[in-house]
């Protein structure tokens, strides 16, 4: 426990800081945690036998983690402090962002071509190598595209207290009175009434959220993110769970130690903030 603890309030400045920062700051640990998670979610499936090629993978997971980016927007997003930074930052989006559809393409038809090549099973090669950069990619470049809307560190936090909320408080009601098991195959300690209880937990931290913070959503619309928020975390745990069981490792890595790897932390957070940028985008342009 006391490892855990001390990970944690070493982990927690090194992530809200930058995020904090945005521009330049937020940008380099969105590329940091892409490359530190696909090269975990590699290694996993290296264990599970499906030989993915990590050298494909992680470039192109980087790059769709950057393509599509207004490199105006992006540094609007930082505070003053950042100045300094603003032209390198702005051409080094221009020279590294590329239409998200040209990077799924060109991801494709490298990954493909070096499969001709692979003798032991290539379409597993082709099939694992796409499938992480194609999620790690897209999905973390959404969390961080939710940094760069208007008082968008106000949403990111939004999304970090809200998921949090539901881990919390589907931890302890399943502690205390969790009874019934809802996927033990996956996951053998999680109950029907942690779950539930972690689903109202995010829709009311959604809803004071919406009221304390400076977002545009009201505590109406905040509660019913935060509902689907805590609904999508769940399915966020099982999936990195499922993955785990079926290729035989307990972590995805041990960079946090007592807490697993990157992909264990972010598990839950890999579903609920790209759907909050979602949400987000759909408030201003059909609710506003």
């Amino acid at each position: 426990m006391r490892t855990r603890i001390i990970a944690a309030l070493v982990a927690i400045p090194i992530v809200v800081i930058p995020i904090y920062l945005g521009g330049f700051w937020g940008l380099s640990l969105g590329v940091a945690i892409t490359v530190i998670g696909s090269l975990e979610m590699y290694y996993m499936l290296e264990a599970g036998g499906y030989n993915p090629s990590r050298w494909i993978g992680v470039p192109w997971a980087v790059m769709l983690f950057l393509s599509g980016w207004d490199p105006e927007l992006v540094q609007r997003s930082s505070i003053e402090i950042t100045g300094l930074l603003t032209a390198p930052t702005i051409r080094l989006i221009e020279v590294l962002s590329f239409p998200p559809s040209s990077v799924l393409v060109a991801g494709f038809l490298i990954t493909l071509t070096y499969c001709l090549f692979v003798h032991e099973k290539p379409v597993n090669t082709w099939l694992s190598t796409s499938m992480v950069a194609i999620y790690l990619g897209i999905t973390l470049g959404q969390i961080v595209s939710l940094r760069f809307l208007p008082h968008g560190f106000s949403y990111v936090l939004f999304g970090f207290l809200v998921t949090w909320a539901n881990d919390s408080a589907a931890f302890f009601i399943g502690v205390f009175f969790g009874k019934h098991k809802i996927f033990p195959r996956l996951s053998p300690k999680k109950t029907w009434e942690g779950t539930i209880g972690g689903v109202i937990g995010a829709g009311l931290a959604g809803a004071f959220l919406a009221y304390a913070l400076p977002v545009q959503p009201g505590p109406v619309f905040g509660a019913f993110v935060g509902v689907i928020a805590g609904i999508l975390a769940f399915f966020g745990d099982l999936s990195i769970s499922m993955m785990k069981r079926q290729v035989g490792v307990k972590d995805s890595g041990t960079i946090f130690p007592g807490h697993g790897g990157m992909l264990d932390r972010l598990d839950s957070l890999l579903f609920t903030l790209p759907f909050i940028y979602q949400a987000m985008l759909f408030y201003e342009r059909v609710v506003l």
